[in-house]
């Protein structure tokens, strides 16, 4: 028997009547539904299209959801500030490489000028010494040069004679006024001499003889070899 659907309360009707003989409203549009026929043969095969209904179902990709699609985002936005993060490290090493570099190339520097330094005072003193020493012999020149014109028979070439003198250096005595002449022994530094005679030689030298007829180098370009005592 054929029934008919109210689409207001959802009951069945006759197919006869007009209006809902539950609600009473009018059934427009009627739905026709057929009661379903069991029938054993045919079964297998809903239950084979029920299988692969469900089968494709599965295997069916899975939409994205909403929910996960801001993970891409996510991750671009990781890289990113990865990658800025590790440019950072590396301009902060690399800037704080340059300035260790910069301080002690000034440190070598410093230290260059300090030993430049140390070593210009080092040549003023040694050039101040020399100075000195200079305007001493000078003076002492002078003074041999004036007791010389007061008083010709006591002066040679501006040392005095028969007086005694003072080695400056360990020197050789020898058997003439020459560096070539033969030695004849040695004189020790600050040991005393008595220089009778006094002669002039090569190389600006001067020889003085002793009360012993050695000879010794008083004087040359270079040194004061004797002190007057």
């Amino acid at each position: 028997m054929l029934t008919m659907i109210c689409r207001h309360c959802q009951k069945e009707n006759p197919e006869s009547v007009k209006y809902c003989i539950h609600c009473g409203k009018p059934l427009d549009e009627p739905e026709r539904q057929t009661p379903p026929v069991f029938d054993p043969n045919k079964e297998e095969e809903l239950n084979d299209d029920w299988s692969k209904q469900v089968e494709e179902e599965k295997t069916e990709a899975p939409k994205p959801s909403k929910k996960n699609s801001h993970v891409p985002v996510l991750i671009v936005l990781g890289v990113l500030v990865g990658l800025l993060v590790i440019g950072g490290v590396g301009y902060f090493m690399y800037s704080n490489h340059q300035h260790q570099q910069e301080i002690a190339r000034l440190e070598q520097e410093k230290e260059q000028e300090k030993e430049a330094r140390k070593k210009a005072e080092e040549e003023a003193d040694d050039l101040q010494d020399e100075n000195e020493y200079l305007e001493d012999r000078n003076d002492r020149l002078e003074d041999r040069q004036k007791d010389e014109n007061e008083s010709e028979d006591h002066y040679q070439y501006g040392f005095e004679i028969d007086t005694w003198y003072k080695a400056n250096y360990n020197m050789a005595l020898r058997n003439a006024g020459d560096y070539n002449a033969t030695q004849t022994g040695h004189l020790r530094k600050d040991e005393r001499i008595f220089i009778e005679e006094i002669i002039s030689g090569s190389n600006g030298s001067y020889w003085g003889r002793s009360s012993s007829g050695d000879w010794v180098c008083m004087q040359d370009n270079d040194y004061d070899y004797l002190r007057e005592e």
